[in-house]
């Protein structure tokens, strides 16, 4: 009944800060999921909305009474000091233990909404993700990062002698026993030096961008992980996505999560090794949002994973 609830109402998500009202709720409802998901679609159906604060973007604090994570912008440059390409990234910071979520956040989880408001100097940055990890919670899914996030994008400057400037919104849930929507809005002024966020920015940035899945494309064969083919088995009852896939070193803890196709959620995978560990096939569980529809002919993003290295590869469903 909870899984049908959740699909039920997944569209109506929203983000409210009022944490003195949703963690009694969440705790009362705690029996039906510890992630507490759920109690926050009900929540939301009956407020208002709440404005949103100023955050600082050039520094993260000490922890703020009543706050559960800090958020900020920062920037570096990137390569070499004449180049005029840029480094930025949204870092999201934790208290220990708790998690925020991917952009596809599974049964479970709540995925962050990023809205820039304005960017000066440059094209609006395509916002970047690593690999997630899994969680499982009273056996409900869920995607995203332990103990924070870096999240990093590219910035060319239209003229690299002027400053950059980033406004962003900022919304996304934290949780460990509860889950807790946080919301922001975020600026950040870059100098043509990048030096503004700190002399380590470049190292960490560089770091999460290491993180990123790489994008596998129709003919890529040097890729280190690689998807080999797709496919949709579908019977009167149920249907499964089978996904076999290879990996040049062996594959050691492999994972696959699937997001893109907004109507549908997809199980955890069950996993089958080849015995030199070269291949792998995976066959997900898929739930139609909307019955008796079909996943044959939608377009889907995989993301094939293993010890923290990882490959994205787009694709439209068939048998």
């Amino acid at each position: 009944m909870l899984r049908a609830w959740r699909l039920a109402f997944r569209a109506s998500i929203r983000y409210i800060p009022d944490m003195q009202l949703i963690s009694p709720i969440c705790r009362f409802f705690g029996q039906l999921s510890a992630a507490c998901g759920q109690v926050l679609l009900l929540t939301v159906l009956t407020m208002a909305a709440v404005p949103i604060g100023q955050v600082r973007a050039d520094a993260v604090g000490d922890w703020p009474e009543k706050r559960f994570s800090e958020i900020r912008l920062l920037a570096a440059r990137a390569g070499a000091a004449d180049s005029a390409q840029l480094l930025g990234g949204i870092e999201i910071a934790t208290r220990p233990g708790w998690k925020t979520y991917w952009r596809a956040a599974g049964e479970a989880g709540l995925p962050p909404q990023f809205s820039w408001l304005s960017v000066e100097n440059a094209e609006i940055p395509e916002i970047l993700w690593p690999v997630p990890m899994r969680f499982v919670t009273d056996g409900l899914e869920s995607y995203g990062y332990d103990d924070g996030v870096l999240l990093p994008f590219h910035i060319v400057p239209d003229d690299p002698t002027k400053p950059v400037r980033l406004h962003l919104q900022a919304r996304y849930a934290v949780c460990l026993e509860i889950c807790v929507p946080e919301q922001a809005e975020l600026t950040l002024t870059v100098s043509p030096q990048a030096t503004d966020s700190g002399p380590e920015a470049a190292a960490k940035l560089n770091r999460a961008l290491q993180q990123v899945p790489r994008l596998q494309s129709g003919g890529a064969t040097e890729l280190p992980l690689m998807i080999e083919s797709v496919a949709l088995v579908e019977t009167a009852s149920s249907a499964m996505l089978v996904v076999t896939a290879r990996s040049q070193t062996g594959f050691v803890a492999p994972d696959l999560f699937v997001d893109g196709a907004g109507d549908f959620l997809f199980g955890m995978p069950e996993i089958a090794l080849a015995a030199d560990g070269a291949q792998a096939s995976f066959t997900l569980p898929v739930s139609a949002l909307v019955s008796g529809t079909s996943l044959k002919g939608q377009a889907a993003r995989l993301t094939l994973t293993d010890q923290g290295a990882g490959i994205d590869y787009s694709t439209v469903i068939s048998n």
